[in-house]
């Protein structure tokens, strides 16, 4: 999802070969399912991950499917394994099953507890290994990003409510034409604002570069739409781009994009010459994609 939305950095993700083994991820869901942000979060959370702990390519579906239809969505993808997560129950007595399959083999089949609070917060953390653990077990190749580690516990929960955030960023329903009903358009821009806002705020309280990248992938989905939400967040943007001075930071190479977004085109253009002479044919190749955002 961010990565379309940031112009594809692929100097940010490990390399796959040709061939690579092709990974689905899923969320069921059953009627009256109340977890919907952790059901549209968890598929992109854990596509997420196994890109950056395996070799594999990933593919998530970004909206819950109906509980009992099999493989349809690996066959739909052309993926070679399907990642399957599921919730049931509300409250203490929720539990989260997980399911790995091939097209003809179950590599995979638990349930886990996910109550609520911590309970849930470290089963959410733990995901990332026990699934990286079955892909890994299918002889799909480890390896190693030193840019990415899932969230600890403590912030599990809400790298999945960002994940979530960003994704509706993307969403055309939530920027009318300006000429539509008054009301329509100011409540639609007050959830804007809102999802902006949250990104920011855990993207300056949360360290590592992932939450920064959720935060500058939901400013480039408004941009998008036309929305000039993004540049009320000036100041929030500028603490992450700004301040960072090294152009091995992912905030300094990221800027380059992300200030011509709020208008700081010449501050842009600067960090882009910096980037431009590290050597890195992916970083020019993508920097060549950015100088083409208005």
């Amino acid at each position: 999802m961010w990565f379309d939305r940031l112009r594809e950095p692929t100097w940010l993700l490990p390399r796959t070969r040709d061939g690579a083994t092709r990974v689905a991820f899923v969320a069921e869901h059953t009627p009256g399912e109340p977890d919907r942000d952790l059901l549209v979060g968890l598929p992109l959370y854990l596509a997420e991950a196994v890109r950056f702990a395996t070799e594999a390519a990933t593919v998530a579906v970004t909206a819950p499917v109906p509980a009992g239809i099999g493989d349809r969505p690996a066959r739909e993808l052309d993926a070679s394994l399907l990642v399957t997560v599921s919730l049931d129950g509300t409250g203490e007595g929720r539990r989260l099953r997980l399911r790995v399959d091939e097209p003809s083999t179950l590599i995979v089949d638990e349930e886990l507890r996910a109550g609520e609070g911590a309970e849930l917060a470290d089963t959410i953390a733990d995901l990332p290994r026990r699934v990286t653990d079955a892909v890994r077990s299918t002889g799909v190749p480890g390896t190693w990003a030193p840019v990415y580690a899932p969230p600890a516990p403590a912030l599990a929960l809400r790298y999945l409510h960002a994940h979530r955030a960003c994704l509706q960023l993307g969403d055309g329903s939530l920027y009318p034409p300006a000429d539509d009903d008054p009301e329509i358009v100011a409540a639609r821009r007050t959830v804007v604002k809102a999802l902006l806002g949250a990104l920011g705020d855990f993207a300056q309280r949360s360290q590592g570069a992932f939450p920064a990248i959720l935060y500058f992938a939901g400013l480039a989905g408004a941009h998008a739409r036309g929305s000039n939400l993004p540049l009320e967040f000036r100041l929030q943007t500028n603490a992450l781009c700004v301040e960072a001075t090294d152009p091995l930071d992912m905030s300094y190479r990221l800027s380059a994009l992300v200030l011509r977004l709020q208008g700081d085109v010449q501050l842009a253009e600067r960090r882009s010459r910096a980037l431009a002479g590290t050597g890195d044919r992916a970083l020019a190749a993508w920097l060549g994609r950015v100088e083409a955002v208005r």
